[in-house]
């Protein structure tokens, strides 16, 4: 049994995590528990283990004031879903909460769930402590024209990337940061749902662009942009209701799906296909087996997966 914002939910752990499960390195479910490598950081030893009746989890290789040492189910799937842990308890209660078909707890069911408007605009001052740079992206692959377009930052006190999130008219709504020392991240605490929104959409508007490609990350996002591809990524394993509406409004005529080769991105794909079919034109990028994403694709690479054959309609649009 699982609490979240005030509900209790019988929530199928393992059945979760075994969506993710290419992130569970030498994983083994036991009677009530699963244990496995850490999915926050490189390891060869399994040091982490979550019960699969509350979703506790403990990571005994992390140090004592890691932010990702302990938690509960909640916390570790806003990290693999890549979404805030308000869009992550969203989702739970989507799929476990209680059935408001009974008349008895309808008004409570709503109270819980109803999503509550947030228009945050995190203003250029704001965000101007992060004017530095660390050559992380740099190692990725990702060009320093890119990162000042999309006015990627660092954060030298948690040692991580700053991501801004931006509406179509550049202003930011939210911004991710990611650990330059593991796999970890979070988001502004007071920040727009990720959901609502598509990174590197404003630059789709502006440029009217008909042609991009969706990813899953942002740094698959730069990756793309760096060679001259235009995209735009989700930042989680979703697709939502809202993210769909974005599209339908965009000047994008054909949407490329390059979503992670695993199954988490197959599902991805799938539900992708299934909201944006008949209203643009949808094609898919076949991987080679050895790559997970495009950023494990080299530039030689990149060029001939993307452009299988040659068509005409993928032009490059690089950044002014």
């Amino acid at each position: 049994m699982i609490r979240v914002r005030g509900q209790e939910l019988h929530v199928d752990v393992m059945e979760e995590l075994s969506f993710y499960i290419e992130s569970f390195d030498r994983g083994s479910e036991k009677v009530d528990e699963f244990v496995s490598c850490s999915p926050f950081r490189s390891e060869r030893t399994p040091s982490f283990s979550i019960s699969l009746d509350t979703g506790q989890w403990i990571d005994f290789g992390a140090d004592e004031y890691d932010l990702f040492k302990k938690g509960g189910l909640v916390k570790l799937l806003s990290f693999l879903r890549n979404e805030t842990y308000e869009e992550a308890e969203h989702y739970l209660l989507d799929r476990y909460g209680i059935d408001i078909s009974d008349p008895d707890v309808l008004a409570f069911t709503i109270d819980l769930q109803e999503d509550s408007s947030n228009d945050r605009i995190i203003s250029l001052d704001e965000y101007r402590k992060y004017a530095y740079r660390h050559n992380y992206l740099a190692t990725r692959g990702i060009s320093e024209k890119v990162q000042r377009s999309f006015k990627v930052g660092y954060d030298k006190r948690s040692k991580a990337i700053t991501f801004p999130w931006m509406n179509r008219n550049d202003e930011i709504v939210n911004i991710k940061y990611r650990s330059v020392k593991s796999k970890q991240f979070y988001y502004y605490g007071e920040g727009q749902p990720i959901r609502n929104h598509l990174y590197g959409m404003n630059f789709i508007h502006k440029l009217n662009i008909t042609e991009a490609y969706i990813v899953e990350s942002e740094i698959d996002a730069l990756y793309l942009w760096t060679h001259g591809f235009p995209a735009v990524a989700l930042g989680g394993s979703n697709l939502s209701s809202a993210q769909s509406k974005l599209f339908t409004r965009s000047p994008i005529e054909n949407l490329i799906i390059a979503v992670d080769n695993d199954s988490v991105g197959e599902w991805i794909s799938t539900a992708i296909s299934k909201r944006l079919n008949g209203l643009m034109t949808l094609e898919k990028i076949k991987y080679p087996n050895h790559v997970k994403d495009v950023n494990d694709l080299s530039s030689d690479e990149l060029v001939t997966v993307l452009n299988p054959n040659s068509r005409e309609s993928t032009k490059p649009f690089l950044l002014n």
